[in-house]
């Protein structure tokens, strides 16, 4: 019996084509990220990030739809994420902070507050 809900194994990049493709775009922003970081550039830099945004979106969309990850705790995580990129793109379009205070707001409310709030609450524990 197989259940209705069940997703196709070459669903989703289960397939070896799907997998080097995405290992493949991984490296690719990792080099960039490299490259951005050696040449100081931080257009490059930026572009890199949402590069990897995108891909660790995609990354997360596909481990849902083949697992069911969908919990309490990574929904939290996940809401934080999108808050932190529309702060990412709000504060460099509407504001004239330096980038460095920038992303520091950016990695403290995508990363920082979640796992505090992770950590020292009883959100999404049995």
């Amino acid at each position: 019996m197989v259940p209705s809900e069940s997703v196709d194994d070459d669903q989703y990049f289960g397939g070896r084509g799907g997998v080097v493709a995405l290992a493949v775009a991984y490296v690719a922003v990792g080099l960039g990220l490299f490259y951005s970081l050696a040449t100081e550039s931080i257009d490059l830099f930026s572009g890199v990030l949402v590069a990897i945004v995108v891909l660790v979106g995609l990354s997360l969309y596909i481990l849902y739809r083949r697992e069911g990850l969908m919990t309490a705790e990574n929904k939290l995580i996940g809401i934080f994420v999108l808050l932190a990129m529309g702060l990412l793109f709000g504060l460099l379009e509407f504001t004239d902070l330096p980038l460095e205070i920038v992303y520091g707001i950016v990695f403290g409310v995508g990363v920082v507050v979640p796992g505090f709030l992770l950590q020292y609450t009883d959100y999404g524990s049995d």
